[in-house]
């Protein structure tokens, strides 16, 4: 096995990412998809999700229980998430047995076992799963939030559908969806850890090899509004989640902007940790991070506190994005945010899974794979003045924010309205 990290065209198109990681026994692989609900109609909402749902009702002539027999009779685990931009399907196994592993993830791609009655029962799934969200009002201001800041746009509407659009779909529609989409140019596959490489290759070819090439299927162009969503609930806390603009995923000026995160919100090191929690006792939780698209970015503050506290808190989170806008980081938060950054980046590296996903969103990005020292170079490379420039670039656009707690805590400060 080779010792560096290879990527390999398949003369489709397919990508793969092969990532040996020695003195492991273990490997984790994944089939990334570029796409998700951001290529869903209206009328659709909710349909990539429920595709990938319907993965685990059998597949390659094995039945649901017998697919789940399968991968667990090696001693493996194998899932799948649905996001906007992407849909992955991955597992973690010993290494002799990764090869079969992307035969079973071939098997739900290309020879999936669909029955309408699974089907209506997979969409109750759905439905107690949309349900749960609800009930949890620090998942629930995330989808007003994004209502809110991308109205009338696939952005906007939550990845999990609505209960009128997911009961709609049909057995051809999730076919109509698949042909649309399935293309050996949206394909990468990722593994890292312990395997085979010709023998994970040949799975590769055999099962990804002869998938023919599609006509793009491109997505609108993201608009972020500035908004206010509000929910009034019986709760003890009121759960606020307020944003301003960020680079794009690919942008480079991102490498400013998660240093500029980790300053104002990525620990108990803070700005925002220590003015509000640890100096004040505003709030319980309070964080920041970065939520990046292919062609826009949100810089994001959720925070978690008491109703008469809800106000004072958007004011205060406010005035230290102004402050980073006008005097920039001190030479102690740079430093500490960089070494955070560093530390998280290696840490991720060290883990099969993640470096796994970090190397499918490389390719993604940027169609190559690039050393973890690279990036880390990227990550020094940050100067105080570019971590201004991100909060100026950020305090330049349109802001959102959303509530849901006591009606008391729904009355932001007039200084955070949204214009």
């Amino acid at each position: 096995m080779k010792a560096e990290v290879e990527l390999v065209r398949l003369g489709n198109g397919v990508r793969v990412a092969l990532d040996p990681m020695p003195g492991l026994g273990t490997a984790a692989l994944g089939v990334w998809q570029r796409v998700g609900a951001r290529w869903e109609e209206t009328a659709q909402n909710g349909v990539a999700h429920l595709f990938e749902h319907m993965a685990f009702k059998g597949a390659g002539g094995r039945d649901a229980r017998q697919f789940a027999e399968a991968i667990e009779s090696v001693g493996g685990v194998l899932n799948a998430a649905t996001g906007y931009e992407r849909t992955a399907y991955y597992a973690r196994t010993l290494a002799e047995h990764a090869p079969f592993a992307l035969e079973l993830i071939a098997d739900i791609l290309f020879a999936p076992h669909w029955d309408p009655a699974d089907l209506e029962k997979e969409k109750d799934v759905v439905e107690q799963e949309r349900g749960e969200a609800f009930d949890a009002p620090d998942d629930r201001v995330f989808v007003l939030h994004q209502s809110a800041l991308y109205p009338d746009q696939p952005l906007g509407r939550p990845v999990l559908g609505e209960e009128e659009t997911i009961r709609a779909v049909g057995i051809d529609d999730l076919i109509a969806f698949r042909e649309a989409h399935m293309s050996p140019e949206r394909i990468v596959i990722s593994i890292a850890g312990a395997f085979d490489r010709d023998a994970l290759l040949q799975t590769a070819e055999r099962r990804f090899g002869a998938l023919a090439r599609k006509p793009q299927q491109p997505f609108a162009s993201a608009i972020a509004h500035s908004g206010m969503a509000r929910e009034a609930r019986k709760l003890e806390q009121t759960h606020l989640v307020l944003s301003w603009p960020a680079p794009a995923s690919g942008d480079e000026t991102l490498y400013a902007a998660r240093v500029m995160t980790e300053i104002l919100g990525g620990g108990m090191a803070s700005r925002l940790f220590q003015e509000v929690r640890e100096a004040r006792g505003l709030v319980y939780a309070i964080d920041a991070f970065l939520d990046t698209y292919e062609d826009v970015g949100r810089f994001v503050v959720y925070a978690g506190c008491s109703a008469k506290n809800a106000k004072p808190v958007a004011d205060i989170v406010g005035a230290q994005i102004a402050l980073m806008a006008d005097r920039g980081p001190s030479a102690s938060e740079l430093a500490r945010a960089k070494a955070v950054s560093r530390a998280g980046l290696m840490m991720g590296a060290e883990a099969p899974s993640a470096r796994a996903e970090a190397r499918a969103s490389q390719i993604y990005l940027r169609d190559s794979v690039a050393p973890f020292e690279d990036l880390r170079a990227r990550i020094e490379a940050v100067t105080a003045e570019q971590v201004q420039a991100a909060a100026r670039a950020a305090l330049a656009g349109p802001m959102c924010t959303a509530a849901i707690g006591p009606k008391a805590g729904l009355g932001l400060s007039n200084a955070l309205r949204a214009e």
